[in-house]
Protein backbone atom coordinates (compact mmCIF):
# COMPACT_ATOMS: atom_id res chain seq x y z
CA UNK A 1 0.00 0.00 0.00
CA UNK A 2 1.77 3.47 -0.86
CA UNK A 3 2.08 5.51 2.04
CA UNK A 4 -0.10 9.12 2.30
CA UNK A 5 2.39 12.13 1.55
CA UNK A 6 2.52 14.38 4.77
CA UNK A 7 0.63 17.90 4.10
CA UNK A 8 3.04 20.50 3.97
CA UNK A 9 3.33 24.11 3.00
CA UNK A 10 6.71 26.33 2.51
CA UNK A 11 8.01 29.38 5.01
CA UNK A 12 11.20 31.23 4.16
CA UNK A 13 12.07 28.48 1.91
CA UNK A 14 11.43 25.78 4.62
CA UNK A 15 9.45 23.30 4.62
CA UNK A 16 6.91 22.55 7.39
CA UNK A 17 4.45 19.59 7.91
CA UNK A 18 0.80 20.32 9.01
CA UNK A 19 0.54 17.81 11.85
CA UNK A 20 -0.96 17.52 15.05
CA UNK A 21 1.09 16.54 17.99
CA UNK A 22 -0.43 12.99 17.98
CA UNK A 23 0.00 12.57 14.06
CA UNK A 24 3.64 14.04 14.19
CA UNK A 25 4.90 11.41 16.97
CA UNK A 26 3.05 8.90 14.54
CA UNK A 27 4.93 9.75 11.48
CA UNK A 28 7.76 9.89 13.45
CA UNK A 29 7.83 6.56 14.92
CA UNK A 30 6.65 5.15 11.70
CA UNK A 31 9.00 2.34 10.39
CA UNK A 32 10.83 3.18 6.71
CA UNK A 33 14.30 1.32 7.31
CA UNK A 34 16.51 4.32 8.01
CA UNK A 35 15.70 7.03 11.04
CA UNK A 36 13.60 10.07 10.57
CA UNK A 37 15.39 13.20 10.93
CA UNK A 38 12.97 15.51 13.15
CA UNK A 39 13.09 19.56 13.32
CA UNK A 40 11.15 22.08 14.94
CA UNK A 41 11.39 25.46 13.19
CA UNK A 42 10.68 28.90 15.05
CA UNK A 43 10.44 32.33 14.04
CA UNK A 44 14.36 32.64 14.82
CA UNK A 45 15.07 30.47 12.66
CA UNK A 46 13.11 30.87 9.77
CA UNK A 47 14.14 34.45 9.72
CA UNK A 48 18.35 32.33 9.33
CA UNK A 49 16.40 30.69 6.63
CA UNK A 50 15.36 34.17 4.48
CA UNK A 51 18.83 35.49 5.16
CA UNK A 52 20.76 32.19 4.43
CA UNK A 53 19.78 29.69 1.61
CA UNK A 54 22.17 27.15 2.94
CA UNK A 55 20.04 27.58 6.42
CA UNK A 56 16.97 26.68 4.70
CA UNK A 57 18.57 23.84 2.54
CA UNK A 58 20.15 21.77 6.16
CA UNK A 59 16.31 22.03 7.81
CA UNK A 60 14.83 20.80 4.15
CA UNK A 61 17.06 17.73 4.43
CA UNK A 62 14.99 16.91 7.81
CA UNK A 63 12.08 14.33 7.35
CA UNK A 64 9.90 15.81 9.54
CA UNK A 65 9.63 19.63 10.15
CA UNK A 66 7.04 21.12 12.89
CA UNK A 67 6.01 24.87 13.80
CA UNK A 68 7.13 25.48 16.86
CA UNK A 69 6.05 28.73 17.94
CA UNK A 70 3.02 30.96 17.23
CA UNK A 71 5.27 32.98 14.96
CA UNK A 72 5.03 30.33 12.73
CA UNK A 73 1.68 30.13 12.62
CA UNK A 74 1.24 33.73 12.16
CA UNK A 75 3.33 33.42 9.78
CA UNK A 76 1.71 30.65 7.85
CA UNK A 77 -1.88 32.32 8.22
CA UNK A 78 -0.25 35.62 6.42
CA UNK A 79 0.18 33.74 3.63
CA UNK A 80 -2.89 31.67 3.29
CA UNK A 81 -1.48 28.36 3.98
CA UNK A 82 -3.03 28.29 8.09
CA UNK A 83 -1.56 25.45 9.90
CA UNK A 84 -3.76 23.41 11.69
CA UNK A 85 -1.50 23.19 15.23
CA UNK A 86 1.70 24.69 16.92
CA UNK A 87 3.88 21.56 17.68
CA UNK A 88 6.58 22.81 20.24
CA UNK A 89 9.61 20.82 20.14
CA UNK A 90 9.75 20.34 23.68
CA UNK A 91 6.35 19.02 23.55
CA UNK A 92 6.91 16.51 20.68
CA UNK A 93 10.18 15.07 22.70
CA UNK A 94 7.84 14.46 25.81
CA UNK A 95 5.27 13.13 23.76
CA UNK A 96 8.10 10.54 21.87
CA UNK A 97 9.51 10.10 26.07
CA UNK A 98 6.13 9.09 26.91
CA UNK A 99 5.69 6.57 23.68
CA UNK A 100 9.08 5.05 24.26
CA UNK A 101 8.20 4.57 28.09
CA UNK A 102 4.82 2.94 27.13
CA UNK A 103 6.67 0.80 24.10
CA UNK A 104 10.03 0.12 25.88
CA UNK A 105 12.05 2.12 23.21
CA UNK A 106 15.33 3.18 24.55
CA UNK A 107 16.73 6.73 24.51
CA UNK A 108 20.33 8.59 24.32
CA UNK A 109 20.54 12.32 25.21
CA UNK A 110 22.91 14.43 23.94
CA UNK A 111 23.51 17.93 24.78
CA UNK A 112 24.35 20.38 27.31
CA UNK A 113 26.88 21.35 29.73
CA UNK A 114 28.13 19.17 32.21
CA UNK A 115 25.68 17.11 34.16
CA UNK A 116 22.99 18.94 32.33
CA UNK A 117 21.93 15.31 30.36
CA UNK A 118 22.23 12.96 32.91
CA UNK A 119 19.99 15.18 35.82
CA UNK A 120 17.75 14.95 33.04
CA UNK A 121 17.51 11.63 32.37
CA UNK A 122 17.32 10.83 36.36
CA UNK A 123 14.07 12.92 35.96
CA UNK A 124 12.24 12.25 33.24
CA UNK A 125 12.34 8.38 33.82
CA UNK A 126 11.41 9.48 37.15
CA UNK A 127 8.41 11.28 35.39
CA UNK A 128 7.66 8.79 32.65
CA UNK A 129 7.61 4.81 34.70
CA UNK A 130 9.16 2.70 32.54
CA UNK A 131 11.25 4.87 30.30
CA UNK A 132 15.17 3.56 29.43
CA UNK A 133 17.35 6.42 29.07
CA UNK A 134 20.11 4.49 27.92
CA UNK A 135 23.21 6.83 27.43
CA UNK A 136 23.81 10.47 27.63
CA UNK A 137 26.72 13.12 26.68
CA UNK A 138 27.79 16.50 27.27
CA UNK A 139 27.30 18.97 24.15
CA UNK A 140 30.41 20.46 24.46
CA UNK A 141 32.58 18.40 23.46
CA UNK A 142 35.13 18.62 20.88
CA UNK A 143 33.51 18.59 17.32
CA UNK A 144 37.41 16.65 16.04
CA UNK A 145 36.72 13.34 13.52
CA UNK A 146 38.24 11.05 16.49
CA UNK A 147 35.65 12.47 19.23
CA UNK A 148 32.43 12.48 16.70
CA UNK A 149 33.34 8.57 15.54
CA UNK A 150 34.18 7.57 19.08
CA UNK A 151 30.64 9.27 20.50
CA UNK A 152 29.25 7.61 17.41
CA UNK A 153 30.12 4.36 18.47
CA UNK A 154 29.57 5.06 21.96
CA UNK A 155 25.52 5.76 20.72
CA UNK A 156 25.76 2.71 18.50
CA UNK A 157 26.64 0.18 21.93
CA UNK A 158 23.73 1.66 23.87
CA UNK A 159 21.82 0.91 21.25
CA UNK A 160 19.24 3.47 21.52
CA UNK A 161 15.67 4.15 19.50
CA UNK A 162 15.61 7.52 20.04
CA UNK A 163 18.43 10.38 20.13
CA UNK A 164 17.76 13.84 21.13
CA UNK A 165 20.05 16.41 20.02
CA UNK A 166 20.20 19.60 21.98
CA UNK A 167 22.59 21.95 20.84
CA UNK A 168 21.03 24.59 19.65
CA UNK A 169 20.37 25.99 15.90
CA UNK A 170 21.62 24.97 13.42
CA UNK A 171 24.63 22.95 14.99
CA UNK A 172 22.70 20.22 15.95
CA UNK A 173 20.71 20.04 12.37
CA UNK A 174 24.41 20.17 11.15
CA UNK A 175 25.80 17.63 13.04
CA UNK A 176 22.56 15.34 12.77
CA UNK A 177 23.12 15.63 9.10
CA UNK A 178 26.74 14.82 8.94
CA UNK A 179 26.07 11.68 11.24
CA UNK A 180 23.09 10.26 9.97
CA UNK A 181 24.59 7.18 8.22
CA UNK A 182 26.86 6.56 11.02
CA UNK A 183 23.35 5.95 13.11
CA UNK A 184 21.34 4.33 10.83
CA UNK A 185 19.58 1.73 12.87
CA UNK A 186 17.87 4.75 15.37
CA UNK A 187 14.48 4.92 14.56
CA UNK A 188 14.00 8.70 15.80
CA UNK A 189 16.77 11.67 15.10
CA UNK A 190 15.58 15.15 16.63
CA UNK A 191 16.93 18.18 16.82
CA UNK A 192 15.52 19.77 20.22
CA UNK A 193 17.86 23.27 21.21
CA UNK A 194 16.77 23.58 25.21
CA UNK A 195 14.73 20.93 25.89
CA UNK A 196 17.65 19.22 28.10
CA UNK A 197 17.85 22.35 30.39
CA UNK A 198 13.44 22.14 31.24
CA UNK A 199 13.92 18.69 31.48
CA UNK A 200 16.97 19.07 33.87
CA UNK A 201 15.23 21.58 36.09
CA UNK A 202 17.50 23.89 35.22
CA UNK A 203 15.46 26.38 33.22
CA UNK A 204 11.50 27.14 33.88
CA UNK A 205 8.90 27.38 31.00
CA UNK A 206 6.36 29.88 30.31
CA UNK A 207 3.24 28.96 32.60
CA UNK A 208 0.20 27.67 30.63
CA UNK A 209 -1.40 30.87 30.09
CA UNK A 210 1.51 32.31 28.18
CA UNK A 211 1.97 29.55 26.81
CA UNK A 212 -1.32 29.47 25.65
CA UNK A 213 -1.56 32.91 24.19
CA UNK A 214 2.27 31.89 21.96
CA UNK A 215 4.32 34.62 24.41
CA UNK A 216 6.54 31.57 25.12
CA UNK A 217 9.21 33.99 23.71
CA UNK A 218 8.56 36.83 26.11
CA UNK A 219 8.88 34.99 29.12
CA UNK A 220 12.24 33.09 27.38
CA UNK A 221 13.43 36.66 27.59
CA UNK A 222 12.17 37.98 30.81
CA UNK A 223 14.18 35.01 32.52
CA UNK A 224 17.13 35.77 29.94
CA UNK A 225 17.44 39.64 29.08
CA UNK A 226 20.41 38.66 26.70
CA UNK A 227 17.77 37.20 24.50
CA UNK A 228 16.45 41.04 24.29
CA UNK A 229 18.99 41.49 21.01
CA UNK A 230 16.75 38.23 19.07
CA UNK A 231 13.41 40.46 19.41
CA UNK A 232 14.29 42.61 16.25
CA UNK A 233 14.62 39.02 14.19
CA UNK A 234 10.91 37.76 15.74
CA UNK A 235 9.25 41.45 14.70
CA UNK A 236 10.82 41.27 11.29
CA UNK A 237 9.52 37.35 10.72
CA UNK A 238 6.26 38.35 11.51
CA UNK A 239 5.67 41.72 9.42
CA UNK A 240 7.45 40.13 6.56
CA UNK A 241 5.60 36.55 6.95
CA UNK A 242 6.93 33.50 5.30
CA UNK A 243 7.52 34.75 2.25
Amino acid sequence: MEKKELARIRLCGVTIHDLTLDEAVEAALEKRGEPCFAVTPNALMLEACRKCSDSAALLNRATLSLPDGAGVLLAAKRQKTPLRARVAGIEFGEALLRRAAEEGLRVFLLGGKAGVAQRAAERLEARFPGLSVCGSYWGYFERTDEEDRALCDHIRACRPDLLFVCFGFPTQEKWIAEHLDRLSALRVVAGLGGSLDVWAGDVRRAPAPLSRLGLEWAWRMLLQPKRLKKLPAIVRFVVRGGK
